[in-house]
Parts: structure tokens; sequence; C-alpha cells
């Protein structure tokens, strides 16, 4: 039934956005988005949390719906925003690096906008092909990855994936401190678990559609 839930959930043309919402206390608490970033300098790693995310699609699909489903998304607005006040990194000092480097305060969040998307819903193992632009530090520049569809044991869709950055690509310098004793590499991994909330008219829709959920 996993492919079925995926299909509904593409097909829907309806505004999209991220559930961050929690269940009633009766009832299990369903997953929210997460997204992560990791790095290293020439002392550590590091990871840096988003405790924010907000974001907005209108799925339109080509066609009849098949295991491989393609599509757009007509609405203009970030598919993905993540505040840069909301990334920590675990230590104060780290988060201002990073906000410096990424001149917050001219361009104080991430956006991300879907153009397209492709679903093999084929395979053992769905994958979705995204397309789009990522603009980071006022810089955009296109996107094209590869990212897992899943499903929890609420039904939930999940999209989830890595996409690699170098900073340098974004005209952003990697901080160096203590007169290079410490730097940061420029290669950074953006980390993802998306979870779409269909609006209401859509989600109707959905559950309609679908048998009940099974789940191995």
């Amino acid at each position: 039934m996993r492919a079925t839930v995926m299909v509904a959930a593409l097909w829907v043309t309806a505004p999209v956005g991220l559930r961050v919402g929690v269940a009633p206390r009766s009832d299990p608490a369903p997953a929210e988005a997460r997204l992560w970033i990791t790095g290293s300098s020439n002392i550590r790693r590091f990871t840096c949390r988003a405790h924010a995310l907000s974001g907005h699609v209108a799925l339109r699909a080509d066609g009849a719906a098949r295991e491989m489903l393609t599509g757009s998304n007509v609405t203009e607005a970030p598919s993905l925003t993540v505040p840069i006040a909301q990334l920590d990194c675990g230590i104060g000092r780290m988060n201002r690096h990073l906000r410096e480097a990424v001149h917050a305060s001219d361009h104080p969040s991430v956006d991300f906008r879907l153009d397209r998307y492709e679903a093999n819903l084929a395979a053992d193992a769905p994958t979705v092909r995204i397309v789009g632009r990522v603009a980071i530090a006022g810089v955009a520049r296109p996107v094209v990855l590869d990212a897992r569809l899943t499903a929890d044991s609420l039904g939930g869709l999940h999209v989830q994936g890595v996409y690699v950055v170098r900073m340098t690509d974004f005209g952003v310098t990697p901080p160096r401190r203590f007169g290079g004793l410490l730097t940061v590499r420029d290669r950074i991994v953006v980390h993802f678990d998306v979870i779409p909330a269909v609006a209401d008219e859509a989600a109707d829709f959905v559950s309609r559609a679908l048998p009940p959920l099974s789940h191995p």
C-alpha cells in the first residue's frame, strides 16, 4: 500500500506545507520535519540543527497516475525556508560565526524552491528526483538531487535525503579563526527529512482514495 499513499500525495494539486503540528494527547504524536547540516574544520566535526522550518508547495502532476510520476510546483512561494537564526550548532560562538559567514543580517534565511519532481514508485525503495533552486547568502543556484520516499507508522509521507554544498559556490567564505589555526572546510552536507502536510481539502481526497494502510 505504500506506493498508493505516495501516488495520492504527489498527485493532488493542492497547497502542501510542512507538518509541524502536535497530535492530541490521546493519539500518537506525528513525526515532524527535520533538517540538519554536518561539516568539519581542521580540528573537529560539527552538526547544526534547524529548530524551525516552513514551506509551501502546490503540486500538479503531468498526466495520469502511474509508476513513474512527474509534475511541477505551481506556486512561486519558497518550498522550504530555514531561518539562519534558528540553526543551532551547539556552541554560541560557532552560531555567530555561521551567521556572519552567510551575511544573515542581509539574507536571514536559506530558501529552496521546488520546480519539478520525478517520482519512481516502482522500485522496492521508491525515490523522487527533485529539481529546483536554492538560495544561500543571496546567491541562487540550480539543484538536482535524488531523495527517498518512505511512509511512517501513521501513514505520513517522508522525503529524505542529503545535499552536498560547497560554501564558495554561493559566495560564502568558509570561516577562519585564530590566524588560520581553525579553518572550516568548504564542503558541508545538508540532511533533510521533510513530511508534507496536505491542506484539508486534499487530505480529505487522499483519505477517501486510500484503502487501510499496511506496514511491514
